[in-house]
């Protein structure tokens, strides 16, 4: 995020604009302070268009172009007319001094490291005692112009491709959440809509999703939700089982997490989260753990670190979430943190932040929590996982190889495309994905059966299992390399039991991208077997 310096220093021009003017530079600037940037350029427009432009007005606007999406080249154009139009001299005004921060920022966006370092550290130099703000600003980018210059020294081997036209559009597609098998990704997009009731020409964030089916995803398709269809609400959560889905969504002007269920295939009403997930802040991002009984989110709640913290919250015995904990500034630092994902793993945390070790914005990094609860130093996912903007919203497989993001790159449709990243692997030794479905011996769905697995060896419970209601589908996610017994209890059937093993880097298969058992057909509890179980209730 580009931090904003402008809000009420319209006093200190340059060159003295008009009283008409004025009033339209204060308008601009409050646009800019509460992030409008495209309001600020349409107020602008007259005083860019005029013979003599204020000084001022070319700033404003590079800030505003700098902040919206892909407008890095023509910030560069208006802030170099503000740098020409505000020359230092010896004793530089505050609107001179920015101009050249501003524009050490697009130095800094278009990857020319070196001269927006030695930019900043010049105007370091230069900088009055009294512009303390200013100065933690400039001593943060020379922190972030160092850090990108050591990786991209040091990048990251990865492959990269496109998801393609089953997702991506001439509009922005971003937030993707996979099913831990990859059979299912919903994603965000702010494509035209058609939905009942919503009024034409009015541009709203909807979710929409895609299947893979015979080694190709299918055309995504909106997810119609009930209710509200004046918010713009964007993928957060999927969870484990695939039947609950989090999202974001506006509420007014506050954001606020809400969750659907999936019932017999068709998403119920959703609801927001109650206190204490929710408050009077914004709540943005979330994540399960692998067993549904913590829940991960950013909050800007009081009491925090600054800006946006990371928060967790246990599930409680009777069904409501308990007091949310700050994790403390191992995550948690005075800027602002975004996007947990808990790996299936259970003690991995990827989210973004801005402190930290990062090269710019928000960078994606991943800390390991110990065997006492303790979450170790956070590492920078690296170059060019991370880049000079933000970088957010990093949803890696459970096999740690494959990563779904969004980027707006040179080679998209247009706007912001939906990717995926392939890193090379020295460990054949990660998580793999089983699944598998129940049935009766009349191919009836047994969603009420519980699933069981062992680590056949130690004969410790790997976890507890509830297929699909809608298609009797259920997913684990295993140490590869091992072998495991698995257990199906459910009432009026008999306990139906195997064993099987996950080789290393079983991951992959035709269907749906993972190690496939058998389809499991119960069999029914022979008529002395349910009489014996009675008398035993």
């Amino acid at each position: 995020m580009r931090q904003i310096f402008t809000l009420f220093l319209v006093c200190f021009v340059f060159a003295a604009p008009s009283s008409a003017q004025r009033r339209v530079l204060r308008s601009a600037e409050a646009h800019i302070a509460n992030e409008r940037y495209v309001e600020a350029l349409n107020t602008l427009q007259p005083l860019l268009e005029a013979d003599e432009t204020p000084a001022e007005a070319h700033l404003f606007a590079g800030i505003a172009h700098l902040n919206r999406p892909g407008g890095v080249v023509e910030a560069e154009k208006y802030l170099d007319l503000a740098v020409a139009g505000l020359p230092l001299g010896e004793k530089p005004s505050r609107r001179a001094l920015e101009a050249q921060y501003y524009k050490a920022q697009v130095l800094h966006l278009t990857h020319r490291f070196e001269e927006a370092l030695s930019l900043h550290q010049n105007l370091l130099e230069i900088l009055p005692a009294s512009s303390r703000d200013l100065r933690g600003a400039i001593e943060r980018e020379i922190g972030y112009a160092q850090n990108a210059i050591e990786m991209v020294a040091h990048p990251v081997p990865y492959e990269i491709q496109n998801l393609g036209a089953a997702f991506n559009t001439t509009y922005d597609e971003h937030s993707p959440i996979v099913a831990l098998d990859e059979s299912t990704l919903y994603f965000t997009s702010n494509r035209p809509a058609d939905i009942e009731g919503r009024m034409e020409g009015h541009s709203f964030e909807d979710i929409y999703v895609s299947h893979w089916r015979e080694g190709a995803w299918t055309k995504a398709q909106l997810v119609n939700l009930p209710g509200n269809y004046y918010a713009n609400r964007a993928t957060v959560a999927l969870s484990a089982d695939g039947n609950t889905l989090v999202f974001y969504q506006n509420d007014a002007t506050v954001g606020n997490l809400y969750y659907t269920r999936l019932r017999f295939g068709q998403w119920t009403e959703p609801q927001p989260f109650p206190a204490p997930i929710n408050t009077s802040a914004n709540e943005t991002h979330a994540s399960f753990s692998p067993d549904g009984d913590r829940i991960y989110f950013t909050s800007d709640r009081a009491g925090g670190y600054g800006g946006r913290d990371i928060y967790v919250s246990h599930l409680l015995p009777d069904g409501n979430w308990g007091e949310p904990v700050n994790l403390g500034p191992n995550i948690n630092t005075p800027l602002d943190e975004h996007s947990p994902y808990l790996h299936p793993d259970g003690q991995t945390l990827y989210f973004s932040s801005e402190g930290h070790h990062s090269m710019g914005g928000l960078d994606v990094f991943f800390s390991v929590q110990d065997e006492e609860g303790n979450w170790g130093e956070p590492v920078n996912m690296g170059y060019p996982v991370n880049s000079p903007d933000d970088d957010v919203f990093f949803m890696p497989t459970p096999d740690g190889n494959r990563v779904y993001y969004a980027s707006r790159q040179t080679d998209g449709f247009g706007g912001v495309d939906l990717y995926l990243m392939t890193f090379p692997s020295d460990d054949d030794r990660g998580l793999a994905v089983t699944a598998g479905f129940v049935f009766d011996q009349e191919k009836k769905v047994q969603g009420s059966a519980i699933i069981r697995i062992y680590d056949e060896e130690t004969d410790l419970l790997q976890g507890v299992y509830r297929p699909n209601t809608l298609s009797g589908k259920f997913v684990a996610v295993l140490p590869a390399g091992q072998n495991y017994r698995l257990e199906v209890e459910a009432e009026g059937f008999e306990t139906h039991r195997e064993n099987f093993r996950v080789e290393v880097r079983d991951v992959f298969s035709t269907r749906g991208r993972a190690h496939f058992l058998e389809s499991i057909f119960l069999q029914p509890l022979a008529e002395e077997d349910i009489k014996e179980e009675l008398e035993l209730e």
